[in-house]
């Protein structure tokens, strides 16, 4: 870098960023890689201290030119090799969050689930507890790998999935860029801008990066992607010299990443690509880590539950067998397997293949779930929260009325209307797209031939078109914001005549159009004006038309709702799910789309009472004020990005699931703390990448399915844990009851892991089970206290036939002492059988609140692998190398009799204890 250039760049960055220059460093590989350029200015910018935002604030306010100088650019664009050396040093024009986790990355973040890491600990204790249990840690080990493979296989698939959606579309730009010293017109995709390039700007293009306008022709922008405003913000070239302290989204010559350009054309310099882009500060915040969902902590305190089990029962079991038996090794041996015996060693497996298999069938309906806990998040759903605009409703403005001033349906109306819309040059925007299309193909319009034109400005609110009509007159038509329109006219055609426009007459149209504004309509007035033919010979004069005009009538306009939405939303009710409405839109606006969409009873919700509230009403409240607020509002409107977030956080607090529904940047806080964020395929990237469920159709039912399926999958989950933890903990009950009064182990540790091995492989198509339509028509969620109580309840209710088995080989077979190893692994083998039958056929029984057989069925394929594992249990001790590997011998033919009246009686018992479970706590599973 020359002298003369480093001080040009060192003083427009003082001047820039209002810094001593003497803080400034710049090391000589940075200027290297540069290739003589000042492009590190955002490095300095970092070591400085300074925002994205008075960066941008700086540029503002800083003269054109020495802008460009400061980029050392050209107004007539960069060169190939300059743009090569500063895409070297700043990367390409792409967001991070665009980028796919690394298969690695996906790995680590699925190992430290609190099961896999449960069973890992077990497994280790089962090798440093002599003498080592290599059977026992080899088959938890498979159990964790088995678990982690089929989350990670189903998450990358789905994370891939998104990545490509996200990637499908690509963008290309028009840029300014020298060719051998001559400035040439190319198009480029937007990936590759760097700082300094000289961008064109047209209608309904996206912005593509940062950029501080260098000229501005009737540009609009849309920034409601950032700000959830619908309203475009006008933008032109004006330096901002003593607004530097403005809001960022309020600087007229800076447009930014993520929004887009409604209207007008300009030229524009690019200031910040990629991540160094003010979008990228909005993903840095959405880097952070994201609060516990429901699923997490109800799977965290499941977990703490085991634990808390094997800390009370194993130190028993440890004592009691010691003393017994006066072998403490042998002792600490059977202490760890009633450790493995407590915990389900499939149970990552089961809840993972219920995830996974939920995840599928919801791709199956145009889901993508990218992260597996969002399956059973969205079936504890309470309350949801969405967006208005473009989720609830189609974000595409309709026509609703054309009325004359006295409130009658008028085709003229309509007419004059259309034809100031045709004669619009430049791009079409919403409301003349409303009106056109509202035309029907039979409709014989006569639009006239186009004298003149008065464009659209954000200062005046109106637009106008002079057309010579088939009497050979000019007139004038115009349609604009009702008050502008209004105070620019003098008189009013009422029933075909012309009248003068006073005071009453203004008063009485006034309330009409407040009445529609207060109902969510946007009120547009037509009026007319006929002029003479040296009136447009001078087009300076043109602008000056539309005064002194005839008020005609008005046209509103409505955003409609979706054609599902109000059948899906009484749906979600159905559901007991609460939908709340979070927008940005203003609040008449969000209560008119509310109640068109049923969303609260007629007189339920008004602007007076706390049901709906704006965010600056509520950014004055505070604490239990806040959250009483929050809890009792149906509609949010005017809120920032950050206020939806906080509103999802307050509702969380209430203990709700909270899901969230939005498509836009704004979106993107409130989607990451919600238990479930879930977004559309059309929407904002960064929202796509916030969210855990991404819908490919724009349809509110795929979530009133998907719920459905998310309780489904819940249930299912829930049904294995409360069945495997209450057997397994009866089983260790049954333990501590043998520990005291038999002198012998009543099983080896091998046969308690087969045995619970084999009742766990028994559910394993529980994923692929039915649930209750009861289950499924409420919100379901993690309640440690409910699988507690029904742990404690129906463990020991299964030690009751594990007594009688207990009792028969005491009492009937006489197996009274250690010293026969013959009728010891006899007594092994009855209550090996016993607990196996009676655990696998006890399935079909805890699986439902109803009569198993009579009112509710397994699937076929929960029945198919419980027949066949108890088949293969039954089968062990008939099989002499199998029953010699295991320590079985062949049961007493007596004993089988035994068993099917312990079954029988078992299955009443259960069912009994069942009918007063339910009539006690009001729920089962």
């Amino acid at each position: 870098m020359t002298s003369t250039a480093y001080k040009l760049w060192s003083d427009s960055w003082s001047f820039l960023l209002r810094k001593p220059k003497s803080n400034i460093e710049v090391t000589e590989s940075e200027l290297a890689l540069t290739n003589g350029t000042s492009l590190i200015w955002d490095k300095a910018a970092e070591r400085l201290g300074s925002s994205h935002e008075e960066i941008l604030q700086g540029y503002s306010a800083m003269p054109v030119d020495l802008a460009v100088a400061h980029l050392q650019s050209d107004e007539y664009g960069l060169s190939k090799e300059e743009v090569d050396a500063r895409t070297n040093l700043v990367g390409p024009n792409i967001l991070s969050t665009k980028k796919p986790l690394a298969w690695w990355q996906i790995l680590l973040s699925i190992l430290p689930n609190p099961f896999n890491v449960l069973l890992v600990v077990i497994a280790v204790i089962s090798i440093a507890a002599p003498p080592p249990q290599w059977s026992t840690f080899t088959l938890l080990i498979i159990m964790v790998v088995l678990s982690c493979g089929v989350r990670f296989w189903q998450e990358y698939k789905s994370s891939i999935a998104a990545i490509k959606l996200q990637n499908s579309v690509t963008t290309n730009v028009r840029v300014r860029r020298q060719v051998q010293g001559t400035s040439t017109e190319e198009v480029v995709n937007e990936k590759t801008l760097v700082p300094g390039d000289v961008l064109f700007v047209d209608p309904g293009d996206a912005i593509p990066a940062d950029c501080l306008l260098l000229e501005a022709h009737n540009l609009s922008i849309s920034q409601s992607s950032l700000t959830g405003e619908s309203e475009p913000q006008r933008k032109s070239a004006i330096v901002a010299v003593d607004k530097t302290s403005n809001e960022l989204f309020d600087l007229e010559n800076i447009i930014l990443m993520g929004t887009s350009a409604i209207s007008g054309s300009g030229l524009a310099l690019v200031l910040r690509t990629g991540d160094n882009a003010f979008l990228a500060t909005i993903m840095k915040q959405l880097n952070k880590k994201r609060p516990l969902n429901s699923f997490q902590r109800g799977i965290r305190n499941v977990s703490f539950m085991m634990i808390g089990f094997m800390i009370i029962m194993v130190p028993i079991v440890l004592g009691i067998s010691g003393k017994v038996t006066g072998n403490w090794q042998q002792a600490a041996l059977f202490a760890v397997s009633v450790a493995v015996g407590l915990v389900p060693e499939m149970l990552p497996a089961i809840v993972n293949a219920n995830l996974a298999r939920g995840a599928f069938v919801l791709a199956k309906k145009d889901a993508i779930v990218k992260r597996l806990d969002a399956i059973q998040n969205v079936g504890g759903m309470s309350v949801l929260c969405s967006d208005k605009t473009g989720t609830l409703t189609m974000d595409e403005i309709t026509l609703r009325h054309h009325l004359d001033p006295f409130e009658n349906v008028d085709q003229e109306v309509f007419s004059l209307g259309y034809i100031n819309a045709f004669h619009q040059s430049g791009k079409e925007n919403s409301i003349d797209h409303a009106i056109i299309s509202h035309a029907l193909a039979d409709d014989k319009l006569n639009t006239g031939e186009k004298f003149g034109e008065i464009p659209f400005t954000f200062e005046s609110r109106r637009s106008s078109c002079i057309i010579k009509a088939d009497n050979g007159a000019l007139k004038l038509i115009c349609k604009g914001a009702f008050e502008e329109v209004l105070s620019l006219c003098s008189r009013v055609r009422l029933h075909g005549q012309v009248l003068h426009l006073d005071d009453e007459r203004r008063k009485a149209m006034s309330k009409i159009a407040g009445e529609f504004n207060n109902d969510g309509y946007r009120v547009i007035l037509v009026a007319t004006r006929t002029i003479s033919a040296f009136q447009i010979e001078d087009e300076d004069g043109i602008p000056l038309l539309d005064v002194n005009m005839i008020a005609e009538g008005f046209l509103t306009f409505l955003d409609p709702p979706k054609p599902d939405a109000k059948e899906s939303i009484a749906r979600l009710k159905e559901l007991g799910v609460d939908v709340r409405v979070l927008t940005g839109d203003n609040l008449a606006v969000a209560m008119k789309a509310c109640r068109s969409l049923e969303l609260f009873k007629h007189g339920e919700v008004d602007e007076d009472n706390v049901h709906a509230i704006t965010g600056s009403d509520l950014a004055r409240l505070e604490g239990d004020e806040y959250d009483k607020v929050v809890k009792r509002c149906k509609i949010f409107a005017k809120l920032t990005p950050s206020q939806k977030g906080e509103v999802i956080m307050s509702l969380k607090k209430q203990d709700n699931v909270v899901g969230m529904l939005g498509d836009g940047i704004n979106d993107c806080v409130a989607l990451r703390f919600a238990d479930v964020g879930i977004s559309v395929d059309t929407g904002a990237n960064v929202a796509k990448e916030c969210a855990d469920v991404i819908l490919t159709r724009k349809e509110l039912s795929i979530i009133c399915e998907a719920v459905i399926i998310g309780r489904l999958t819940y249930g299912n989950t829930i049904k294995y844990i409360k069945m495997v933890a209450s057997s397994n903990f009866g089983n260790v009950f049954s333990i501590l009851i043998a520990s005291c009064w038999l002198p012998y182990d009543p099983m080896t540790a091998l046969q308690l892991l087969i045995q619970n091995l084999l009742y766990d492989f028994s559910q394993g198509a529980i994923p692929w089970d039915h649930m209750d339509p009861e289950f499924l028509a409420n919100p379901q969620r993690w309640k440690v206290k409910d699988i507690l109580k029904f742990i404690l309840i129906l463990g020991p209710t299964s030690s009751t036939i594990d007594m009688m088995t207990f009792c028969l080989d005491w009492f009937f077979y006489g197996v009274r002492s250690k010293g026969d190893a013959e009728l010891i692994k006899l007594a092994h083998t009855h209550w090996f059988l016993e607990g196996l039958l009676t655990q696998t056929i006890i399935v079909h029984l805890l699986r439902t609140a109803k009569v198993p057989l009579f009112q509710s069925n397994a699937s076929k394929a929960l029945l198919i692998s419980t027949m066949c594992i108890g088949a293969i249990g039954v089968s062990l001790p008939f099989i002499p190398p199998l029953a010699h590997a295991f320590g079985f011998v062949r049961p007493k033919n007596t004993f089988l009799g035994f068993l099917a009246a312990e079954i029988l009686f078992y299955c009443v018992e259960v069912q009994a204890v069942k009918m007063i479970y339910i009539k006690l706590f009001k729920s089962w599973l």
